[in-house]
């Protein structure tokens, strides 16, 4: 919910000075006749908690923290106050057996959960950024040639939320190109220090011989500054812009179908 804390506090003080409430929820408030505005000296103004504000957000608490609709219901809010997608969760493939469905019998699909229970530690977190990727996660188990357990997840906000939570080793499989890299940087790495860039077998000769030019000028102007500690990836960075090409990760679908 975009103003949940705005409207915490307002529940808990019953009134805050109105520069402190956003002009467009300030708006919706007073259409709906749940605060007033009052004048304390000259301009200065507060915005007042009526008795209708407590009947119409119920438990604000639980609104914040609220997973389904069914929970904002129970809340007893309008369930369009707060959205959440009935999509969002974790989407899921690999070669493990989940609440007794195997995931490598999934052909050409994968698995999606709202909530995972809890994995063995020693069960791989690959994230993927294709969502093809994930769906064709069995031609390419043969890249992770040294790892007996995985489990490919689909990089979401969920996915996000789950690597921070779990111990087990992280791997992240995304796209060799300058946006695949950043994004290892700014939104795995910072989540998981010790996280795992994937580096494709061969993958300077991949990039070479059948990168995609006209991506990498798409790219280059927003990330030309991109730099990282990591000095095997900033290898491959400095590979890219040399190359002037990068690699989408679907390529290794169709090279292990036929490999």
């Amino acid at each position: 919910m975009r103003y949940i804390k705005t409207l915490q506090r307002l529940q808990e003080e019953r009134s805050l000075n109105y520069s402190l409430i956003p002009k467009k929820l300030l708006q919706e408030l007073l259409d709906e006749e749940l605060v007033k505005v009052e004048y304390i000296s000259g301009s200065r103004r507060k915005v007042v908690a009526t008795s209708l504000f407590d009947k119409h957000y119920g438990d604000l608490e639980q609104i914040a923290s609220a997973q389904s609709r069914a929970e904002l219901t129970k809340a007893k809010v309008n369930t369009k106050k707060k959205k959440i997608s009935p999509q969002e969760g974790l989407y899921l493939n690999g070669n493990i057996v989940i609440n007794g469905v195997d995931l490598s019998c999934l052909q050409k699909s994968a698995l999606f959960v709202k909530e995972l229970p809890k994995i063995k530690s020693d069960v791989v977190i690959v994230g993927v950024e294709n969502f093809e990727n994930l769906v064709y996660a069995k031609e390419q188990f043969k890249l992770f040639k040294d790892i007996k357990k995985f489990l490919f997840v689909f990089r979401n906000k969920k996915m996000l939320k789950f690597i921070e939570e779990i111990e087990n080793r992280i791997i992240y499989f995304g796209d060799y190109d300058l946006a695949g890299i950043f994004t290892y940087k700014n939104e795995i790495q910072k989540r998981v220090k010790d996280a795992e860039f994937f580096f494709a077998e061969n993958l300077e000769y991949c990039i070479k011989e059948y990168g995609d030019k006209k991506l990498f000028e798409k790219q280059i102007n927003k990330y030309k500054n991109l730099q990282i500690e990591d000095i095997k990836l900033q290898n491959l960075i400095d590979f890219i812009n040399k190359e002037q090409k990068v690699l989408e990760q679907e390529f290794f679908i169709e090279e292990n179908k036929n490999g």
